[in-house]
């Protein structure tokens, strides 16, 4: 196992009680009790949904007002845009990881590939020298004269230097993608949380009062299983404080120093492309069109 995928593993080791909690939280509670439970709660959401009125549309058009979207297919969409960002790491990290046994692969056979050509041309020298010279004279010329080629072969850098630097920048990339994905997770997860207040509040009433067209006054339109739909949504915001919670505990245990040293860290990268293009760019002199000081001269 390459370096990269033991700082990978030491990485997701020192993080792992948090994503064994949080995927325990994400997936029991949610998508099990969403899926399994919740269909048969909310089965029957719009069919009894009943208005005291024989308008036609009118129950309709109530509905759409009292649930602007189903409680089911916000949650659902929650739960895949939650998840989202730590499916983008993983995908991420598999690559990255595949990257790097493909490039430690590829390194293995070059050298071995340049270790075969230089004992093919040693072996070719000693060759031409028995058969050209063939006095025991020439041999220390000849041995001298292939010492160059020796050198040449040594004084090649040791990609070392290289190595650990590419693998610095990646383990850079690797903890800041982790800690940018933990960040639009915890967005999302307070953005869903106040959507869900402001849709639909902490209950569901009983009955809903609604003048909306085409109903021709305002009607009573009656829920079924609001005191169980409340309990459900109730449930769910609990589920989602906890959720921000233990992201918070996650970026306090990263560090909000690590943190900010990421942010920092992107800031540089788009300064440094930008300094990097600016100096790629042709820079075009102005012609002057003045009189310069040896036309001045000139004319004394």
């Amino acid at each position: 196992v390459g370096e990269f995928e033991i700082y990978l593993e030491w990485e997701l080791q020192a993080l792992l009680p948090h994503h064994v909690i949080l995927l325990t939280v994400v997936v029991i509670f949610r998508i099990l009790i969403v899926a399994i439970v919740g269909e048969t709660v909310y089965d029957d959401e719009q069919t009894m949904f009943v208005c005291n009125t024989l308008q036609p549309g009118c129950n309709q058009a109530c509905y759409d007002q009292a649930f602007p979207i189903s409680h089911i297919r916000y949650w659902v969409f929650q739960i895949i845009m939650v998840c989202t960002p730590s499916l983008c790491f993983i995908t991420y990290s598999v690559h990255q990881s595949a990257k790097q046994r493909e490039r430690r692969y590829s390194t293995v056979f070059l050298t071995l590939e340049r270790d075969q050509d230089s004992m093919k041309r040693e072996d070719s020298k000693k060759i031409k020298n028995t058969i050209v010279n063939g006095v025991l004279q020439n041999t220390e010329n000849s041995t001298k004269e292939a010492e160059p080629d020796c050198l040449e072969v040594k004084e090649i850098p040791n990609p070392a230097i290289r190595t650990t630097k590419s693998k610095m920048r990646r383990q850079e990339g690797i903890s800041r993608f982790y800690i940018i994905q933990v960040v639009f997770r915890n967005a999302l997860e307070i953005g869903f949380l106040v959507g869900q207040y402001f849709l639909y509040g902490f209950n569901v009433p009983s009955m809903y009062e609604c003048d909306r067209y085409p109903c021709i006054k305002e009607v009573e339109c009656y829920v079924s299983r609001p005191t169980e739909k409340t309990v459900f949504l109730v449930f769910m915001f609990a589920v989602s404080g906890i959720c921000v919670v233990l992201n918070l505990a996650e970026l306090n245990h990263l560090g909000w120093r690590k943190i900010k040293m990421a942010v920092r860290g992107v800031q540089a990268k788009r300064k440094s492309i930008y300094e990097i293009r600016n100096k790629d760019l042709p820079r075009m002199s102005m012609p002057n069109f003045g009189r310069t000081q040896s036309s001045d001269s000139a004319y004394v």
